[in-house]
């Protein structure tokens, strides 16, 4: 009797990391996106035994692209949305000299405490629950809905509509303010200025001399009387 209730340990070859249970059955865990998810076991990956070096982890865009990590835009909305969500937390600020620490809010803090911003009291294990909220795990009734890692669609905001520019016509006249101490027949627009480009107003419009090298039908009186003298 004694031997069939015998417990027996797991033969794993290699490291190992022990990872909750309690978590992995939660709602937490249930509603991660693929991308959030996919964050999460890469940084699961970075941990040693018994989640050594927990707030050592890097996630620099060069760095992940050895995981898959091709787009800074979906790898910046599967932190956010981790962050969010207390499954991680920013332990460093980087700069321009230093890259950005972060550590899994499912393991306490276990590196060199001297290199980051924080201490071993900035967060709990139990952040990812958001008081309990998510720590129970979905039910037929409640089904678990996955989160969106892109900003704005995990809140259900809905993307604004692109306004497009429509020109106006080409021939139509802009408005003009009429101006003070004319009359009503002055203030008329032009009706010989056209908005399209390369046209011009009539050539005698407005013109008692018609332009040089102009071909008139009639003769003008000094061209008669130039004509009567040659005759002469």
């Amino acid at each position: 009797m004694n031997g069939r209730h015998k417990k027996r340990g797991i033969a794993v070859n290699g490291p190992w990391l022990p990872l909750p249970i309690e978590f992995l059955r939660s709602r937490a865990c249930a509603e991660l996106s693929p991308h959030g998810l996919k964050l999460l076991v890469d940084m699961l990956s970075m941990l040693g035994p018994n989640a050594a070096r927990n707030g050592d982890l890097c996630l620099t865009p060069k760095l992940m692209t050895v995981r898959g990590w091709s787009s800074k835009s979906s790898l910046s909305a599967a932190i956010s949305e981790l962050q969010d969500h207390g499954l991680i937390v920013q332990t460093r600020q980087g700069s321009r000299l230093d890259c950005s620490l972060w550590a899994v809010t499912l393991y306490p803090l276990d590196c060199d405490i001297r290199k980051l911003d924080v201490g071993p009291g900035s967060y709990r294990t139990t952040d990812w629950m958001l008081g309990g909220a998510l720590a129970n795990p979905p039910t037929e009734g409640k089904k678990a809905v996955w989160r969106h890692a892109r900003k704005g669609a995990s809140t259900g905001a809905r993307k604004s509509a692109k306004t497009q520019t429509v020109p106006p016509p080409r021939d139509d006249l802009t408005l003009e303010r009429p101006a003070p101490g004319r009359t009503d027949s002055e203030n008329e627009p032009d009706s010989t200025r056209s908005s399209r480009p390369g046209t011009k107003p009539p050539v005698f419009e407005g013109s008692t001399v018609p332009p040089l090298g102009t071909y008139l039908d009639q003769p003008s009186v000094q061209a008669s009387s130039a004509a009567v003298q040659g005759a002469a």
